[in-house]
């Protein structure tokens, strides 16, 4: 029985190792911003589209690395940042990590952000922002992307009435 279990232990601990040693941590950050300039485009959604998650990823805080952009974005007349947060999240070789919750009620941000690790490092996010309005029907303005991405660098997924600056980064 002893050697049954001792086995068994030894197997449980390869596959446990083989599993983490697979697991890369990285730092992600994330900032939103409204974009002012004027736009003669039309927009037309009314009801969010980003489809119910069942399980948000447990994301610890990161550094922020980008408070300089954030600033002078703040200083800017063209742009007004309301968002930005930096996580750190483990994802496995081959794998999408779990989606990181960045919706706040008290700015009209709703969506999240994942991050694809194969070969090649992806962003994929879905975000939706709603700016207080007039009208009766409040519009909603969309960002759902996928994006390769080159680790440590600054990444600006677009849309013509609001912005998504995004910089992954890998820890040791």
């Amino acid at each position: 029985m002893s050697y049954r279990l001792t086995q068994f232990a030894i197997l449980f601990f390869c596959i446990n190792h083989a599993a983490i040693a697979n697991q890369r941590w990285f730092q992600v950050e994330l900032m939103v911003f409204q974009q002012q300039a004027p736009n003669t485009e039309t927009f037309e959604q009314v009801v969010s589209e980003i489809a119910p998650v069942a399980r948000y990823a447990r994301a610890s805080a990161g550094n922020k690395t980008l408070q300089g952009t954030y600033n002078r974005l703040k200083r800017s007349r063209a742009f007004k940042p309301f968002y930005y947060q930096s996580w750190r999240i483990p994802v496995s070789s081959g794998s999408i990590s779990r989606p990181i919750d960045i919706s706040e009620s008290d700015t009209n941000l709703k969506g999240w952000i994942k991050i694809q690790r194969g070969h090649l490092i992806h962003v994929i996010a879905d975000i939706e922002f709603s700016p207080p309005g007039d009208g009766i029907e409040q519009l909603i303005y969309r960002i759902n992307e996928k994006r390769r991405v080159l680790l440590n660098e600054v990444h600006y997924l677009d849309h013509p009435l609001f912005g998504a600056i995004v910089k992954v980064s890998p820890l040791n």
